[in-house]
């Protein structure tokens, strides 16, 4: 993927969640991490959100993933989230490309 390696320079750390598959199966790490692997992604962790603990959904129970992905950026000293976009094919989604989502993570890590 063009950006990986620029956003983790930027001192970001990449975490992929995988919901459900495109079969509509419950997302895991293990088909996160195949999926990745095919469309190219060389870098970041998985998680499976059918398999967060204590509650599975926890990412698409989230008010930020209605039927879409999202980016977010969480500061790691406080675990607060200061920077979240949404992605996907329903209509009000920001659709950020790479290039946009390294300028938010290196405006965030400059102001740390």
């Amino acid at each position: 993927m063009d950006f990986e390696a620029d956003i983790i320079n930027a001192g970001a750390e990449i975490v992929w969640v995988l919901e459900q598959t495109n079969l509509l199966q419950p997302g895991t790490a293990d088909n996160c991490r195949s999926w990745m692997d095919y469309i190219g992604s060389t870098d970041g962790t998985c998680v499976g959100d059918s398999q967060t603990q204590p509650t599975a959904g926890t990412f698409d129970n989230s008010p930020f993933s209605i039927a879409r992905g999202f980016d977010m950026i969480v500061v790691r000293d406080t675990m607060e989230i200061v920077w979240v976009t949404n992605h996907g094919t329903p209509s009000g989604n920001e659709n950020l490309d790479g290039a946009a989502v390294l300028a938010q993570v290196q405006a965030v890590v400059a102001g740390l």
